[in-house]
């Protein structure tokens, strides 16, 4: 008797159940991480605070969701004075919009660990639907897993970069979003 269906079908199964509920980011350094130019060189930083939520019902693709809460006043270059200046009205202007959030409208899987997901971001006064391709790799204990992703955005989209920095000569349009996170099951 040829096992190989079944033992698949098992194998398919066991997948499933292991991504299948509520999981929660893990906080760590490098886990939300930009990259944008400026004077045409590459300019790196990171988010510090984040906070998220991801649930994949395991059974049903359309009851999949995504949220992820980023506290735009916890930006990091190793810079200070560049924290500082992306903080203020030009950049984030965390005084008046503290937090960039996204929110699902729909998750699709795309194959085995892949999914696009497809949500309204907003920054700062501006919210735009965008799709985000993901990776998502649960551990064979089921005790956590990991998201990977990586998708760019125009800041200017999104009213980051005003008065003489929305000039793209001295800082590019273009930013790159990588997160790599470590996920543990929600709370219940």
């Amino acid at each position: 008797m040829n096992r190989t269906p079944v033992l698949l079908l098992l194998a398919l199964a066991w997948s499933g159940a292991a991504s299948a509920g509520c999981w929660v980011p893990v906080p760590s350094p490098k886990g939300v991480v930009f990259t944008g130019s400026q004077a045409g060189a590459p300019f790196p930083g990171e988010f510090k605070s984040y906070s998220g939520l991801l649930c994949l019902d395991g059974q049903d693709a359309t009851k999949d969701t995504l949220k992820v809460e980023v506290d735009t006043a916890s930006v990091s270059t190793d810079l200070p004075e560049m924290d500082e200046a992306l903080q203020n009205g030009d950049f984030f202007d965390t005084a008046h919009y503290r937090h960039a959030s996204f929110e699902s409208d729909s998750l699709k899987p795309d194959g085995p660990g892949r999914y696009s997901v497809t949500g309204r971001l907003t920054i700062r006064d501006v919210t735009r639907t965008v799709t985000v391709p993901f990776t998502w790799t649960p551990a064979a204990d089921g005790k956590h897993a990991r998201l990977q992703a990586v998708f760019s955005l125009k800041r200017l989209d999104y009213h980051v970069g005003q008065g003489e920095w929305a000039d793209t000569q001295w800082a590019g349009d273009t930013v790159e979003l990588r997160f790599s996170l470590d996920f543990v099951p929600a709370p219940k």
